[in-house]
């Protein structure tokens, strides 16, 4: 199939480092957005023409940094588009949530929703179209349903709609609800969770890319800093509670809605997000699925055979008009 923008491969990527390194240095702006005393969020905008065809807002998914979307927005900078990569609290960097802790830490999901509600106001954004991978997806759903204003679109790439668990969903939701709420465990890791370490890609679940895999590592290990660790047990069940809101819900789709699954996603539950799209089938305006076979979850660092599909479909959709 022939796309109406096509990204860079792993190759060029390759072959362009130094020019994406010097371009995610110079040429983009790295917003600090003051949203009360205690939180400052970030946001990073590839500005476009003073009257650009459309500005599109991406919502990252958990634990992922500013520098992870520099290939991208390098592919999109002659495309007369403003777009604006939005970092919610604890996310980027964005103020984290327990003070001197990499922990990945949320204490009312509806934060989030507020925070994308808040910068878009602040940055002057009126019309849109959105873009949210895994945890972004969440909040994208979140935003759909109870934001006044709504993009003109909406792509969600692996959406963080369940979590890739073998435990049944009443087992999980227990679990987690119990020790989300309870003082001495709310705060602390979950039982997986810990702070970053780099996992050997012959071990990894993520991508099929190597080059990609290890760049994003790599980068990582030159700025420890940035690194967040995993969720809390506080995260996972407000992020639970919110999954099992939007589950629950009879809100009709009245926006276009494309959801692009990941086929061997083990982070996210490809299950869970097909049958919560196929309960909208009646809706006003249908969502369209797509599942890529045999892809990872980290479409956005996956092999071309399958980053290359997931987002050219979703720029097509949202950008260029194709459907």
């Amino acid at each position: 199939m022939a796309y109406k923008f096509t990204l860079s491969t792993v190759t060029d990527y390759a072959k362009d480092i130094d020019a994406i390194e010097g371009f995610y240095q110079n040429d983009l702006i790295f917003h600090k957005i003051k949203r009360d005393e205690n939180i400052t969020l970030s946001a990073v905008e590839l500005k476009g023409p003073k009257k650009p065809k459309m500005t599109l807002v991406i919502i990252p998914g958990r634990a992922e940094i500013e520098h992870k979307y520099a290939e991208l927005l390098y592919n999109l900078k002659r495309r007369s588009i403003r777009v604006l990569v939005l970092f919610v609290r604890g996310q980027g960097s964005s103020t984290r949530l327990i003070k001197n802790s990499p922990k990945c830490h949320l204490t009312r999901f509806e934060d989030y929703t507020e925070d994308v509600s808040f910068m878009l106001e602040t940055l002057g954004v009126t019309e849109f179209v959105m873009m949210g991978f895994s945890l972004g997806g969440l909040i994208c759903l979140d935003y759909l349903k109870n934001a006044p204003l709504k993009p003109k679109k909406l792509a969600l790439l692996a959406p963080y709609l369940w979590p890739y668990v073998k435990v049944p969903d009443s087992v999980l939701k227990t679990f987690v609800h119990s020790l989300g709420k309870m003082p001495l465990f709310n705060t602390a890791y979950t039982s997986h969770g810990k702070e970053y370490k780099k996992v050997e890609f012959k071990d990894n679940i993520h991508s099929h890319d190597q080059f990609r895999y290890e760049r994003y590592h790599l980068y990582y290990q030159q700025h420890p800093e940035l690194a967040l660790g995993g969720p809390t047990f506080s995260f996972v069940s407000e992020a639970t509670r919110k999954q099992e809101e939007l589950m629950k819900s009879n809100f009709d789709f009245t926006t276009p809605v494309l959801c692009i699954c990941a086929g061997d996603d083990q982070v996210v539950s490809t299950a869970h997000c097909i049958n919560f799209m196929r309960k909208h089938e009646k809706d006003i305006i249908p969502p369209v699925v797509i599942s890529i076979p045999h892809a990872y979850h980290d479409l956005l660092n996956e092999d071309d055979a399958y980053r290359q599909v997931a987002l050219n479909k979703a720029l097509d959709f949202l950008v260029f008009g194709a459907n």
